[in-house]
């Protein structure tokens, strides 16, 4: 038999807008390879050459990454600096979130995935995002940052 927590999680498994969220989801998740997929034909058709286009696609990759790096270790080192002062840092918290999701995009391969991840590296974008993501996740900074305080991070 069911217990009452299992019957309630049936019946929100079963509910008209998480079916729907989940439905988008699987609709996003398999139309971006298809589209990257299309995208690269095309390209390797204009270029003359789909293999010039996959190491193209590699090399945004890769030079997005280092600098996702670059920007991660430089807010980082901020980060350091403002828990040494006692001071809480929120704005650093947000710009490594948004340049974290610039680091998922690039290391997806493709060229849209990586020009979402190149347009997260421009501030106000970046910004918004880190804050909706934060937001969306509920992220408690603030048990990190007493964490980091800590341990004298």
């Amino acid at each position: 038999m069911l217990s009452m927590d299992q019957a309630k999680f049936f019946l929100n498994f079963l509910d008209r807008t998480f079916i729907t969220k989940l439905l988008i989801l699987a609709l996003l998740y398999s139309l971006l390879p298809l589209a990257e997929i299309f995208l690269i034909i095309y390209l390797g058709d204009w270029l003359g050459g789909h293999f010039f286009t996959l190491a193209l696609a590699a090399f945004t990759g890769l030079l997005g990454m280092l600098f996702a790096l670059r920007g991660f270790q430089k807010n980082l080192v901020l980060l350091k600096e403002k828990i040494k002062q006692g001071v809480f840092p929120t704005e650093e918290f947000i710009t490594l979130t948004g340049i974290f999701a610039a680091g998922i995009l690039l290391l997806t391969p493709g060229f849209i995935t990586d020009l979402f991840g190149f347009l997260l590296f421009i501030p106000v974008i970046r910004s918004t995002l880190g804050r909706f993501i934060i937001r969306i996740t509920r992220a408690n900074f603030k048990e990190l940052y007493e964490y980091l305080k800590l341990y004298d991070y």
